[in-house]
């Protein structure tokens, strides 16, 4: 098999740099042929990547882009929508999967009959007063189409409505949005979803993780992920019953989203034990190293 690996790292440089970390899936298929492509931005990966798919050369396109829509660096949807122009084979999500609005997240869970935080998308500082009012402290303010912890903080989580203004005119007059919802206080977990072959409609989900954080910590935000998480680690999750409820209810979430190739859903649990469904991720981070938690 002939296989074109998509990605934005240039993961033959040696060395590589020491900032980051190659996700290269090549070792896993070690009889396969691969060919690297680097895609280089938003602007230039669809030009880029049509010509290797007018080739007709390759027997799968392994699709790594994972850039969000504000990330003009970094190829994302792009990539995906021309590989379906083509009708080519690729890995990873759907264009009508790809990044989906957290609104629509938290209707395909009430479709699904999921529970996940009331919240308010804050555009204006209306909004803002709107979710003081509506919403139950403590709440919760990030990027309104979050990824990768992008911007949280440990004053992320708000007790007050002066606080809820400041962090949510933070993060709007960045991105121009925020996603304001009421804490789950209680535990975080994460479950992996990938599709299923033989029967669209029952995803494959994988055992569910736990995430022990660091004393003084409750919840992942951006230097905890990113920078200091030597004190954060992970376990599965130990409860059955509560295991079993996490892969149901993620695989209805994908499902119920249209998910494709595979994704990983973020949960908090109360602590009565109901899980609230944060959010999903297609095309999420992997192979990260081994050290990684």
């Amino acid at each position: 098999m002939r296989i074109c690996l998509l990605t934005n790292q240039e993961l033959d440089t040696v060395p590589f740099p020491a900032d980051d970390w190659p996700c290269d899936p090549r070792p896993f298929l070690p009889d396969a042929e691969w060919v690297l492509a680097t895609l280089t931005d938003k602007a230039s990966a669809p030009i880029e990547l049509e010509p290797l798919i007018q080739s007709g050369e390759f027997d799968l396109f392994f699709n790594l882009c994972d850039g969000a829509a504000d990330q003009d660096d970094m190829p994302g949807i792009e990539v995906i929508e021309m590989l379906e122009r083509y009708g080519v084979p690729f890995t990873g999500a759907t264009s009508n999967y790809y990044e989906p609005t957290r609104m629509q997240m938290k209707e395909a869970c009430a479709r699904a009959g999921i529970a996940s935080p009331a919240g308010i998308h804050a555009r204006t500082i209306a909004d803002v007063a709107r979710a003081a009012d509506e919403l139950r402290f403590p709440l919760f303010v990030k990027h309104y189409s979050s990824y990768a912890s992008v911007d949280l903080t440990p004053e992320s989580k708000v007790e007050t409505a002066a606080e809820l203004m400041m962090q949510a005119g933070r993060i709007m007059q960045k991105h121009g949005g925020a996603l304001i919802e009421e804490y789950i206080d209680g535990i975080e977990c994460t479950v992996l979803v990938v599709e299923n072959a033989n029967d669209a409609s029952a995803p494959l989900a994988y055992t569910p993780i736990q995430y022990r954080f660091p004393e003084g910590e409750a919840f992942k935000h951006e230097d905890l992920k990113w920078v200091d998480y030597d004190g954060l680690s992970s376990f599965p999750v130990i409860d059955e019953n509560l295991a079993a409820r996490l892969r149901d209810e993620s695989a209805r979430f994908f499902t119920a989203l249209g998910g494709a190739g595979f994704g990983r859903c973020d949960i908090r649990v109360d602590k009565r034990g109901t899980p609230f469904m944060l959010e999903i991720n297609p095309n999420c981070g992997v192979f990260y190293p081994p050290t990684d938690p």
